[in-house]
């Protein structure tokens, strides 16, 4: 990935963090039940963006199969 690539992706780690925790101070009693669907909820949207992230150009390129030598 290139570098601004993965300062989005990693502003977008923080702002999951960040409204995670936000969710946790403003509703502190919410059941173990309710935190973990809040967290899947969040979970499958990130890696979905994550997914959207161009990876290398490496692994991009289609390897170049051995050509047989015709010429002799």
């Amino acid at each position: 990935m290139h570098s601004a690539d993965d300062i989005w992706l990693c502003l977008l780690l923080v702002a999951l963090f960040g409204l995670l925790l936000f969710l946790q101070n403003k509703f502190p009693k919410v059941s173990k039940g309710r935190e973990t669907i809040v967290l899947l909820l969040s979970t499958i949207p990130f890696f979905s963006i994550c997914n959207l992230f161009p990876g290398s150009r490496a692994s991009r390129i289609p390897s170049a199969k051995a050509q047989p030598n015709t010429l002799k």
